[in-house]
């Protein structure tokens, strides 16, 4: 474990004096394109190849020139350390979004003194500069790639200190719970006023509970960054393929009245509550075939099966319940799969010959059995809902991004505090409870990267984009 003061200057061999500059916005053909400067000599480097007339004091029009030659037309933005970004001098030029245009000003920057950025660099230059703590700078890159609006909130939450202003809390209460145990060791003489152990096994009992909390948060934050997949399966013609599309609101898989049409997996993404969901169509599963194209598709259907978060099985409601549907619960209970499996009695728009809470299809997996008709979309709102049930989300809609990391940091401090809390219950325990609780602490400040090792901080930056 290395101090804040090691990892600032060895970190991924970041030259922190030099001056950075790299394209903050995607590659490729643009209207506009934005690139970004900073570090100490930014002013000087920028006063060498910006011409402009402007008077305004922050964002100056001009052109960027290399001699008396022209590069583009631009406003630059001039922010002064340490209230930016970075904490250091950062200008940012908006320029045409050419590729052509955008190189030769990297170019002329660079040949002026910048050097190109690495991965993260500039949010790592927030981070050593206290601009940003570890858990608002890994949020970031989570907020650039989230795939939904709700994945987007919960890392902006980040960003903006929610998760960590919540970490400082159980922080500051577990310093201060922390001092008053080493004090008593220290001076057991002395006439000071001590907690009690009644008053410190309900301090620690609220940690305990607010910690929990935000492990418990996790699985929704995997949920909202990685998604889910969920695997349609069925017999043939019980109306997959059709389910798909209802779910859709397009027609992706074709559909006819002759089983087996679906020979292969169909894949899209949608966004389900908050959810980058991945639904994949599967063939129909069956064992009496012989035709050995439906053979692999069926393959692959179980395989899909295999790798899927959740099952949608779907069953024909306007038939009965046949030796087929009986194949897939015995394929389901020999895979022993521990996967959730939402049961669909499609074909509601038709009168109905089996019930939902028949005993052939009732798998001690099953979540929730609905009634849908793919024809006219009834029930289809209903198994968005159970789905992002099984995500974890509630009509809050207001979530962190706990990551893995975080969560097993999270699991190091819940120990550690139920440690302490058993060590209280035992007489002359007060120095193991102290170390506990010390554990604990390590654990909050490894959150907030106070103190956190190289090859970890070097995962977390290296992961970023160039030029954020």
């Amino acid at each position: 474990m290395h101090t804040y003061y090691d990892i600032i200057m060895n970190i991924m061999n970041y030259e922190t004096e030099d001056t950075i500059a790299a394209l903050s916005t995607a590659a490729g053909k643009s209207a506009i394109a934005v690139i970004r400067l900073s570090g100490r000599q930014s002013p000087d480097i920028i006063e060498k190849i910006f011409e402009t007339k402007s008077q305004d004091k922050q964002i100056k029009y001009g052109y960027i020139v290399d001699g008396n030659n022209k590069i583009d037309e631009v406003l630059c933005a001039f922010f002064k350390a340490p209230d930016t970004y970075t904490g250091e001098d950062l200008i940012e030029i908006s320029t045409h979004g050419n590729p052509v245009i955008v190189k030769e000003i990297l170019d002329l920057l660079y040949k002026n003194g910048a050097r190109p950025a690495e991965p993260g660099e500039f949010t790592y230059r927030a981070f050593i500069n206290g601009k940003k703590d570890l858990a608002q700078a890994e949020a970031v890159c989570a907020l650039i790639s989230s795939k939904t609006a709700a994945a987007a909130k919960a890392a902006l939450n980040n960003v903006s200190g929610e998760f960590s202003n919540k970490i400082k809390g159980i922080k500051n209460t577990l310093i201060n719970l922390l001092a008053y145990m080493e004090v008593s060791l220290d001076h057991p003489e002395e006439n000071i006023m001590f907690l009690s152990r009644e008053e410190k096994t309900e301090r620690l009992g609220n940690l305990i509970e607010q910690n929990q909390k935000l492990i418990e948060n996790y699985k929704v934050s995997e949920s909202l960054q990685k998604g889910l997949k969920a695997a349609i399966i069925g017999k043939p013609n019980a109306g997959k393929s059709s389910l798909l599309n209802a779910i859709l609101g397009k027609n992706r898989a074709i559909v006819t009245e002759i089983e087996g049409t679906t020979t292969d997996t169909i894949e899209e993404i949608i966004d389900c509550r908050g959810i980058p969901l991945t639904i994949i169509d599967t063939a129909g599963i069956r064992t009496h075939t012989e035709n050995s194209i439906e053979v692999l598709g069926q393959e692959r259907s179980k395989d899909a099966v295999q790798k899927a978060d959740l099952i949608i099985w779907v069953i024909d409601g306007s038939q009965p319940l046949d030796k087929n549907d009986q194949e897939i619960a015995d394929f389901i209970t020999k895979s022993n799969l521990n996967t959730p499996i939402i049961e669909v009695v499609n074909k509601s728009d038709l009168p109905s010959v089996i019930a939902r809470n028949d005993k052939v299809v009732t798998r001690q997996s099953r979540v929730a059995s609905l009634a849908v008709s793919s024809k006219t979309g009834s029930g289809i709102p209903e198994l968005l809902d159970a789905i992002a049930k099984i995500a974890g989300i509630t009509e809050t809609n207001d979530y962190l991004m706990i990551t893995s990391r975080h969560f097993d940091l999270l699991k190091k401090a819940q120990c550690a505090l139920e440690k302490t809390k058993e060590q209280y219950m035992l007489q002359d325990a007060d120095e193991i409870a102290a170390f506990e609780l010390r554990t604990a602490l390590a654990a909050y400040e490894d959150i907030l990267g106070i103190t956190t090792s190289h090859d970890i901080l070097d995962t977390i930056f290296s992961n970023f984009c160039i030029g954020k």
